[in-house]
């Protein structure tokens, strides 16, 4: 129960079981499929549909805060077991990537400390395609590098690449990529690769968008997301910046940022990373990798 519960607030959140379906790793069936379970046990409706866009009916409103309560004791329950069974101590150094260390990775440390406080952690960022070869000349202790499945022991989470707004959008939060002012940021040159390969793909030419401001890092993007949310109104074009779930999630949950759906976007396949834990041979951390994984999953990345 507590996965279609997922994926019912997962489904709220994209508003498009495609989506949804590429976030939680399963198929749009399935989707489906664990959708009308809910409808079934509870005899309400959801969703409701025009062509392929979705919206939430008003029971499903309803039940949606509900959901997020029991799915928020879940992650609780899943946290305290993950710290209660990971007690460490040493000094290590993590490699992290660019897009994580601008993310959760200040938030993971902490808590990781607050478990071991006899551990001591430290950090390189490291690009994606280094991290690996970083673990295994002794660079680092253990890295989070890109790639694995989740079947996988070493796997940590999945990540995707939203568009996020603080502005008010329409009730389907579908816009035009036309009506928006773009949030771009440096520093990320692999995401920023994949950001320009997306728009590519939709015959969206980049250098016809309305760009708003380019940053230099997604810190420094996210910050101008939300003081620019302070001003905004229903009349303001969007601003928009694609960033990745990892970077915003407690803001969304919040209600401070919202993920939107491109228009031109809604055939194009999310864009997604898996992340898992290598650690050198002989490494002395077993239970780094339990810990991450719980973690993960405590925050409902």
């Amino acid at each position: 129960m507590d996965f279609r519960l997922k994926v019912f607030v997962t489904a709220a959140e994209f508003l498009n079981y495609s989506h949804t379906a590429e976030a939680l790793g399963i198929s749009q069936p399935a989707v489906s499929k664990h959708i009308k379970a809910l409808e079934d046990e509870y005899k309400v409706k959801l969703f409701s549909r025009q062509g392929n866009r979705y919206s939430l009916t008003y029971s499903g409103e309803i039940l949606l805060e509900k959901a997020k309560r029991i799915l928020s004791l879940y992650k609780d329950m899943a946290q305290e077991s993950a710290l209660l069974s990971t007690v460490t101590e040493g000094n290590f150094t993590i490699g992290i990537p660019c897009a994580l260390y601008h993310g959760m990775f200040p938030d993971f440390a902490a808590d990781w400390c607050r478990l071991s406080p006899n551990s001591n952690i430290s950090h390189k960022i490291l690009d994606l395609k280094q991290i690996e070869k970083a673990v295994l000349n002794g660079q680092v202790s253990v890295g989070i590098k890109d790639g694995g499945k989740e079947e996988d022991l070493d796997y940590f989470f999945t990540d995707i690449l939203l568009a996020v707004s603080p502005s008010l959008t329409k009730d389907n939060q579908y816009i035009d990529i036309a009506e928006t002012r773009l949030l771009f940021y440096e520093g990320d040159p692999e995401t920023s690769a994949e950001i320009s390969a997306m728009l590519s793909d939709s015959g969206i030419n980049p250098t016809t968008l309305k760009v708003a401001a380019t940053m230099k890092d997604p810190s420094a993007a996210i910050k101008f997301l939300v003081e620019y949310g302070r001003g905004t109104s229903s009349t303001a074009p969007p601003l928009v910046s694609f960033l990745w779930k990892s970077q915003v999630y407690k803001l969304i949950n919040k209600g401070i940022l919202k993920n939107i759906n491109i228009t031109e976007l809604e055939d194009i396949s999310r864009i997604t990373r898996r992340y898992s834990v290598v650690r050198s041979p002989g490494n002395t951390l077993p239970t780094f990798t339990s810990f991450a994984r719980g973690w993960a999953h405590s925050s409902s990345l």
